[in-house]
């Protein structure tokens, strides 16, 4: 018995140990999974960047085209921007444009139109501004239109989802004897203005929108109205070339990727007719904000001092905002510098260095309009 359990421990001892095994195949796999997710994580990321670039690229390809199309009977072929509004006839013959940033609508048609025929086409361009929802505007835009038939199989075509307000609200409109036109050659400019407290009402149509996610997030709501004025004057279909879209000007392929991995857990493509809904849009722009100051400027102790980095960084970016104050790209040093500076330090380095006059002039434009609707929202004015 005791030489059978000598060979029986002999052959034991020359195994591996069972434990180790175990961990070892353990060990195999868990090394496979990883990479395995590893691998799936770069096909995706490579599909997702591939995917924006392709939008990115369709959006100005179909921008130019219309541009070019525009050009045969505009000598200034005028397309939609953050703070105009610009939409052509069919046949190209009549421009209108609602400058959300001046407070007027003005109609532009290649034909010499009557005192009559003038009233008859601001009454009807009236009722059109204020009647058709923001999903059949953009349902007939022929550049998201261009940009979904280039990008999307008539199979999959996505459904327009239904933004229910219009452009303008009817109050918003000025008095019909306020109407002027000008006549010159073939052509008639009729200019239609709006009511001189255009953005304080629009302020308050979209405040609810920002109330709630300023609660959500724990940012002012005064801050994100001045965002809202400073990008697009509350314009809901403001666009830019870059492209960014809607109130607070989201740009699908830098601040949409942020905003999307940290609500859904992974990156995703937000195209122009999500983001021109307004609550939709007001949510993407307030998480980005958030993401400035609690991932990209987490460090910075100073409450002001992350508010004006912030600001700055929505306008330009955290890595320009980090060249500023520390001559790199790195939000470590940065926050190291700003750690070490009183607020009106800070404020003047950034005037001083911020890489763009656009960003500079932003800075001061959103500090001084979240000054604006504090005292509004202060007085119960919204």
């Amino acid at each position: 018995m005791k030489k059978r359990l000598t060979i029986c421990l002999a052959i034991f001892s020359l195994l591996p140990p069972l434990s180790n095994a175990h961990d070892n195949e353990e060990s195999l796999d868990f090394k496979q999974f990883v990479a395995q997710q590893d691998k799936e994580f770069s096909a995706y990321k490579k599909n997702i960047d591939k995917e924006f670039a392709q939008f990115v690229a369709a959006w100005q390809l179909a921008e130019d085209a219309y541009r070019a199309k525009i050009s045969e009977k505009w000598q200034k072929p005028l397309l939609p921007g953050k703070k105009q509004w610009i939409d052509y006839s069919a046949d190209l013959n009549q421009r209108t444009t609602v400058d959300f940033d001046s407070g007027a609508i003005t109609v532009e048609i290649h034909q010499s139109l009557t005192p009559q025929q003038v009233t008859i086409l601001a009454e009807k361009t009236i009722t059109q501004l204020t009647n058709t929802s923001l999903s059949d505007t953009l349902a007939k835009d022929p550049i998201v239109q261009a940009v979904n038939k280039q990008l999307i199989d008539d199979n999959k075509q996505l459904a327009m989802p239904k933004i229910s307000p219009t452009l303008l609200a009817k109050e918003y409109i000025g008095e019909l004897a306020t109407i002027s036109s000008q006549r010159e050659q073939n052509k008639t400019t009729i200019t239609i203005p709006l009511k001189p407290n255009l953005l304080s009402d629009n302020a308050q149509r979209y405040y609810p929108f920002a109330q709630q996610q300023a609660q959500r997030w724990q940012i002012p709501a005064s801050l994100i109205l001045a965002i809202i004025h400073t990008e697009s004057s509350f314009n809901p279909l403001a666009r830019s070339h870059i492209p960014a879209f809607g109130l607070m000007q989201i740009v699908p392929s830098s601040a949409g990727k942020d905003v999307t991995e940290f609500l859904n857990g992974k990156t995703t493509l937000l195209r122009p007719e999500y983001l021109y809904s307004a609550e939709q849009n007001i949510e993407a722009g307030s998480v980005y904000l958030h993401l400035l100051m609690s991932r990209y400027f987490k460090g910075v102790k100073n409450s002001k001092n992350k508010l004006y980095m912030s600001i700055a960084g929505y306008n330009t970016g955290p890595g320009n905002v980090a060249r500023a104050l520390s001559n790199t790209t790195s939000l470590k040093r940065a926050t190291q510098s700003a750690n070490e500076q009183t607020s009106e330090q800070l404020y003047f380095q950034l005037i001083d260095n911020l890489p763009h006059q656009e960003t500079v002039n932003y800075l001061e434009k959103v500090l001084q309009r979240t000054s604006y609707y504090n005292n509004l929202l202060t007085k119960e004015s919204i």
